[in-house]
């Protein structure tokens, strides 16, 4: 829901209380797990870079 806007103004419209946004929008935007055993690499999910850009204004 809040995802793409500026932390700045999520931030307002929670008038300052940081554990009233929703906890998802913290989520990581990509997961990399390497095996230790095997050497192999698993990935989940992309960064955006514009997104971000947009974001951090």
């Amino acid at each position: 829901r809040d995802y793409g806007q500026p932390f700045a103004e999520i931030f307002t419209r929670f008038k300052g209380d940081f554990y009233a946004i929703d906890p998802l929008l913290f989520s990581p935007a990509e997961v990399i797990v390497t095996a230790i055993e095997t050497g192999d690499t698993f990935r989940a999910g992309q960064r955006d870079p514009k997104m971000l850009e947009r974001s951090l204004g």
